[in-house]
């Protein structure tokens, strides 16, 4: 079944009083709230579901984009396992770092479109994530390292990177505090160079 879903942005005030349609790859309900790209560089934004239909396409389907993700959702199961998106967490008050670009966990497996990359070394993983198009899947045993310098290079918060990791059920290293962010940030531009480093930072955004 083709579900479309009309959102309202009610948070940009450039386009609040709008309502596009948008395809939507999962269940969803009028007043649910959900990541969805916006204009012509795709930047998810938060929105509102309107109304949703299932009875045929409500304007020329080539033109629809398709919705990302509910609001919240932080985990993605590929067959049976299961691994955690780094996406959907504010970096500005309008903007939210992508879902589906970089996923991170122990499961190792071949799926299309994921790029499994084993972060046994932090900038190694790092590199690596610059190399691929596809979705990447970062395993291994500093992972969630090189998942949290992704997150701090595109600007979200210390507390909010913690409570991703908290809800994914995995311990940080150290406490992450906004001195914390601005630390790591010079020690990755320093390891990595200032354009690598605005790379990295544009892969989530």
């Amino acid at each position: 079944m083709v579900r479309y879903a009309a959102l309202r942005f009610a948070e940009d005030e450039n386009i609040a009083d709008r309502v596009y349609w948008y395809r939507c790859p999962f269940p969803a309900a009028a007043g649910d709230k959900v990541f969805a790209p916006v204009g012509s560089h795709d930047r998810l934004q938060r929105a509102e579901v309107v109304r949703v239909r299932t009875d045929g396409c409500p304007c020329e389907e080539r033109l629809l984009k398709s919705v990302a993700a509910r609001c919240g959702a932080f985990r993605r199961r590929i067959g049976d396992a299961v691994v955690f998106e780094t996406g959907g967490l504010a970096y500005d008050a309008k903007h939210f770092t992508r879902y589906g670009r970089v996923l991170f966990g122990t499961w190792e497996g071949a799926a299309r479109g994921v790029t499994p990359l084993a972060a046994v070394e932090e900038f190694s993983a790092l590199y690596a994530v610059l190399r691929t198009q596809d979705c990447v899947l970062l395993t291994g045993p500093c992972a969630r390292r090189a998942a949290a310098d992704l997150m701090l290079l595109a600007g979200v918060a210390a507390a909010d990177i913690s409570a991703r990791f908290a809800a994914c059920g995995a311990q940080a290293e150290q406490a992450r505090t906004e001195r914390w962010v601005r630390a790591e940030r010079a020690r990755l531009e320093a390891a990595l160079g200032a354009e690598e480093t605005a790379r990295l930072a544009d892969r989530l955004r």
